[in-house]
C-alpha cells in the first residue's frame, strides 16, 4: 500500500476538498439526503454502498490476521518456547483488550446516532470521552504489565522455559496495551462516522510496520541491530505505538478540539452500560471455547487429535469469518446512524439488508470449503487422525454458516441500536446453555467423540442465528433512546 505526500496531505487535512473525499470527506460521512444509503429504496445500489463500506474493513481484519500468523511463524524460527510465550503474550494482550473493545461498542452506538442526528458537537464530545475512558481503563493495566511482567514467578502455571521467555516479552506486549486501546477506540468513532478507509489507512501502515518489525529487529538488518526474540514483542509495541498516535492526528486534522477533556461522568456511565454486556459477552466466548478444548482432552481416545482439528477448523473458519464481522461492524454503523436520523422502518431495512448480504457471501464462501475439506485438513496436518477429524469439522460447520452470518450481522445491528444487552443474552445463551451442555452430553455420553461436538457446534449456530432473527423482529431495539445534548444521552433499555 503506498500513499504519495499529497494523498497523505489530503487525508490529514480537516475542511474537505473534493478530490479527497476518499479520505478526509465531508464533514459527516453521509451524501445528501436524498441519495443517502438510508434513504435509498435501489435494493441493488444499498448492497453496493454496503460492499463499499465493508471492504476496507475486511482488509483491516485480514492485516491484523497476517500480522498474528507472522508472530508466531517468526518466533517459531527461534525455539518452540519462543512460540509458546509469543502465542501467550498474545493472549494476554487479546484479554486485556476486552476493556477497550467493549468501550468501542458503546461510542459505535452513541457517535452513529450522533451522526444521524447530524450533531457534531455531541459526536465530538463522545469521540473525546472514548479517548479519555481508554487511557484511564488500559493505561494502569499497561503501567501493571511493564512493571510486574517481568517477573517469571507470575507464569508458574506455564512451562519452565515458556515461563522464562515470556517474562521477557510480557513487559513490551503490556506497554503496547495502551495505544492499542486508543486505536481500537479511534477505529470505533470512525466506524460510526463511516470513515472507514481512515480505519484502513491507520491500521494498514500498522500492519506492515509490524511485519516489517518482525524480521528486522529479531535478526538486524543494515541499521538495526538483532536483538533477538524480544524484538517480535518489541515490534508489536513500536507499531501499536506509531498506530494510535497516526489515528490521534488524523482525528485532530478532522475537526476534534484538543480541549474540553473533563470526564463526563453520565457519558462514562452511558457507555459502562452499553458497553460492559459486550465485554461480557468476548470474555464468556473465550471461556466457551476453553470449555470445548477441555471437553475434548476428557475423551478416552483421539483426545490430542481432536484438539488439534479443534484448532485447524477454527483456524480455517476464522478466514471465512472476516466478511460476516466487517458486516456485523457496518450494521452497527447504518442502524445507530438510521435511528439518530429517527427512521425507524430504514434502521431494520438495512438490519436484514446487511444480514441477507452476509448469509449469500458466506454460503458462497462455505461451498468450496465443504467440498474441499479433506484437501484442506490435508494441506494443514499429515496426520492421517487429524485430518479425517478436521474434514468432519469443516463438513459440519460449513452447514451453518448462514445462521451464523445472520446471527453476527443482526447481533451488530441491535448493538449499533443500543441493544447490546439483547445480543449477549442470546449468544451466551446459545453458548453455555446448549453447545457446551450438549457437547458434554453427545461427546463423553455416547460414541461420537469429537463428532458428538462439531454437531452441538452446528445445532447451537444455528438456534443462534434463529434466536437473534427473533429478537431483532420484535423491535423492542427500536425504542432504546439516546437524547440530550453532548453528555446527556439517555439510555432506556
Amino acid at each position: 500500500m503506498h500513499f504519495s505526500g499529497i494523498a497523505m496531505e489530503m487525508f490529514l487535512s480537516g475542511p474537505p476538498r473534493r478530490c479527497c473525499f476518499l479520505f478526509a470527506g465531508p464533514p459527516f460521512p453521509l451524501p445528501p439526503a436524498d441519495t443517502c444509503l438510508m434513504n435509498t429504496r435501489d435494493v441493488k445500489k444499498a448492497w453496493l454502498e454496503i460492499w463499499v463500506l465493508s471492504w476496507p474493513l475486511v482488509l483491516t481484519m485480514f492485516l491484523q490476521f497476517v500480522v498474528g500468523l507472522t508472530d508466531v511463524y517468526v518466533a517459531g524460527l527461534f525455539r518452540p518456547e519462543v512460540q509458546g510465550a509469543v502465542g501467550f503474550g498474545g493472549q494476554v494482550l487479546f484479554f486485556f483488550s476486552v476493556f477497550a473493545n467493549a468501550l468501542g461498542v458503546g461510542i459505535v452506538a452513541i457517535i452513529a446516532r450522533s451522526v444521524g442526528a447530524r450533531d457534531q458537537g455531541a459526536m465530538w464530545h463522545t469521540a473525546r470521552q472514548g479517548l479519555l475512558l481508554a487511557v484511564l481503563v488500559t493505561g494502569p493495566l499497561s503501567l501493571l504489565g511493564i512493571v510486574l511482567g517481568s517477573f517469571d514467578q507470575l507464569y508458574w502455571f506455564l512451562p519452565e522455559k515458556v515461563a522464562a521467555e515470556g517474562a521477557r516479552l510480557l513487559p513490551f506486549y503490556a506497554a503496547a496495551l495502551l495505544p492499542q486501546g486508543v486505536l481500537t477506540v479511534v477505529a470505533a468513532i470512525c466506524r460510526a462516522r463511516g470513515r472507514m478507509l481512515v480505519i484502513l489507512l491507520c491500521y494498514g501502515l500498522t500492519a506492515l510496520l509490524n511485519l516489517a518489525g518482525d524480521f528486522l529487529l529479531p535478526f538486524g538488518y543494515w541499521l538495526f541491530p538483532g536483538v533477538g526474540a524480544k524484538g517480535i514483542a518489541m515490534a508489536t509495541m513500536a507499531s501499536s505505538l506509531f498506530g494510535a498516535l497516526l489515528a490521534l492526528l488524523v482525528l485532530v486534522r478532522q475537526g476534534m478540539a484538543v480541549s474540553d477533556w473533563r470526564l463526563d461522568r453520565q457519558l462514562a456511565a452511558r457507555l459502562w452500560k452499553l458497553g460492559w454486556p459486550m465485554g461480557m459477552l468476548q470474555l464468556g466466548w473465550q471461556f466457551g471455547s476453553l470449555a470445548l478444548y477441555a471437553i475434548l482432552g476428557f475423551l478416552p481416545a483421539q483426545a490430542v487429535a481432536a484438539t488439534a482439528a479443534l484448532t485447524n477448523g477454527l483456524r480455517i473458519e476464522a478466514i471465512l469469518y472476516l466478511p460476516a464481522y466487517a458486516l456485523n461492524m457496518i450494521a452497527a454503523v447504518l442502524v445507530g446512524q438510521a435511528l439518530g436520523s429517527r427512521n425507524r422502518q430504514r434502521a431494520a431495512q438495512l438490519g436484514w439488508q446487511v444480514a441477507a448480504i452476509a448469509a449469500l457471501v458466506l454460503s458462497l464462501l462455505a461451498v468450496p470449503v465443504f467440498i474441499y475439506s479433506m484437501e484442506l485438513a490435508r494441506a494443514i496436518s499429515p496426520d492421517p487422525l487429524v485430518q479425517q477429524l478436521t474434514h468432519l469439522y469443516l463438513r459440519f460447520n460449513m452447514i451453518s454458516q448462514p445462521f451464523m452470518a445472520v446471527g453476527v450481522c443482526l447481533g451488530g445491528a441491535l448493538e449499533g441500536a443500543g441493544d447490546t444487552a439483547g445480543t449477549m443474552k442470546v449468544v451466551l445463551g446459545a453458548l453455555w446453555v446448549i453447545r457446551i451442555p450438549l457437547a458434554a452430553v453427545l461427546a463423553l455420553a455416547t460414541r461420537l467423540g469429537a463428532v458428538g461436538v462439531w454437531g452441538a457446534m452446528v445445532v447451537s449456530m444455528i438456534l443462534q442465528g434463529i434466536f437473534m432473527a427473533i429478537r431483532f423482529r420484535r423491535g423492542r431495539w427500536q425504542d432504546i433512546d439516546f437524547a440530550g445534548g453532548p453528555g446527556k444521552a439517555q439510555v432506556n433499555m
